[in-house]
């Protein structure tokens, strides 16, 4: 048994280890939080627009290493600020989210580096330069794998550049679909047709990466 384990490559125990970095502080606390967001929420509790947007922000800054339930809270930017200012509020706090895992695999390869040992390292850096654009733009959308996503192109080193256009267009797309929901139904049950749009509007994008991919090469 211990014989097959070693024969696993090391990357996977990698990927198993960040996403469980991830998915356990949403098992211990996702259910507390998003109870206590959703309460900040209702007009009853007389919360401040401007306090709201702080919070908003905050949470949707730090959804990579916190149990934030990000899709609500995007729906709510549009439910509170409209479909513009949802909008901005949204794209802003995700795109600081994305650069603090960005930078916080960055920060981490050289642990990583050492982990997984040199080949399986080339191997990671080769994917994300072959497919590291089409997977952050079309991961944007799915819970625990786009904050994976980024912290592994932050820890193969993948170019600055080449990480944030697409980190920055499916953030924008996303944004705006759960800003226009939110907008439009001025309630955070908009949630799953913004989920489902999203996720649509992912798959459209990853294939417009993939053929312009394709057509630089």
């Amino acid at each position: 048994m211990i014989a097959h384990l070693r024969r696993i490559p090391k990357t996977i125990w990698l990927v198993l280890g960040v996403a469980l970095a991830i998915i356990i502080p949403f098992l211990l606390f996702g259910d507390a939080i998003e109870a206590w967001f959703a309460d900040l929420a209702r007009p009853e509790a007389g919360t401040a627009r401007g306090a709201f947007g702080a919070i908003l922000f905050g949470l949707l800054a730090l959804d990579v290493l916190l149990p934030v339930p990000s899709s609500l809270a995007s729906t709510l930017c549009g439910v509170v600020f409209g479909l513009w200012g949802g909008f901005w509020l949204s794209f802003g706090a995700m795109t600081v989210s994305a650069a603090l895992g960005y930078w916080l695999g960055r920060a981490c390869s050289g642990y990583a580096r050492r982990l997984i040992g040199e080949r399986e390292n080339a191997l990671l850096r080769l994917f994300l330069r072959r497919y590291g654009t089409p997977t952050l733009v079309a991961l944007r959308t799915v819970p625990v794998l786009a904050e994976a996503s980024v912290i592994f192109a932050g820890l193969g080193r993948m170019d600055v550049t080449r990480a944030a256009w697409p980190l920055l267009l499916g953030n924008a797309a996303v944004s705006l679909i759960y800003a226009w929901v939110g907008d439009a139904g001025r309630s955070p049950d908009a949630m799953l047709p913004a989920f489902l749009g999203s996720l649509a509007l992912s798959a459209l994008l990853m294939a417009a990466a993939w053929l312009w991919r394709r057509r630089l090469c």
